[in-house]
């Protein structure tokens, strides 16, 4: 049995990702988690405290994963610097990977994209503090791989790069499968080694396109 400060987590996460964080109340999450409506601010002090907490432990094993496979393919190439297929493919491998749980639904996803459809402040402090170091440092690393793109290039094209993976990894969650049905089966989204060898060549394209003028 676990114990009520981790119900409280487990409960939250799941009401989250069904309701949003604006819609969620702290009731549906004290009930789900069978603790009084004071458990949450004894625990956490507040919703937000547990908005944070819940993204801590949801994030923190993918970002952690991030910069591991960045600085692994930058070790491996050293003294040069890695190339741009070894650096899209560090980016996408652990989104791919950590986003998955053990019944092949994409819970992360899910969470991430009820975050940026109704951003708050709160979670904007979460993602500069927690999220936005991994993200330079692979805007470095794209930089160094494709010298010929400006930086505001290299910044657009890695905002499209991961819209394009959160659009592949919401269609090939459990619950909705949308491209495989879509595509009558030809693209098989239950395997993760497809989605990344097919989103890292997709990234790398983008990225070798000409520079915009």
């Amino acid at each position: 049995m676990m114990e009520p400060r981790e119900r409280i987590i487990a409960s939250a996460r799941d009401v989250f990702i069904e309701q949003g964080l604006d819609l969620a109340t702290v009731r549906e999450i004290t009930l789900r988690a069978e603790v009084n409506v004071a458990a949450i601010s004894y625990y956490f002090g507040s919703k937000d405290e547990l908005i944070s907490e819940v993204l801590n432990i949801m994030m923190e094993p993918y970002t952690s994963a991030r910069i591991v496979a960045l600085d692994a393919c930058e070790a491996s190439a050293a003294p040069a610097y890695p190339s741009l297929a070894k650096v899209a493919e560090a980016l996408v491998r652990p989104m791919v990977e950590f986003s998955r749980d053990a019944d092949g639904a994409r819970p992360l996803t899910r969470l991430i994209l009820q975050i940026r459809s109704r951003p708050r402040e709160m979670t904007t402090r979460f993602f500069v503090r927690r999220v936005d170091p991994a993200v330079f440092r692979f805007i470095d690393a794209f930089s160094r791989a494709v010298p010929s793109l400006t930086r505001a290039d290299i910044f657009w094209r890695y905002n499209f790069s991961i819209g394009a993976i959160m659009q592949v990894l919401i269609d090939s969650d459990h619950a909705s499968f949308r491209l495989k049905q879509l595509s009558g089966g030809l693209c098989d989204t239950d395997d993760d080694e497809q989605i990344i060898s097919q989103l890292t060549a997709y990234i790398c394209a983008g990225f070798q396109a000409p520079p915009v003028v």
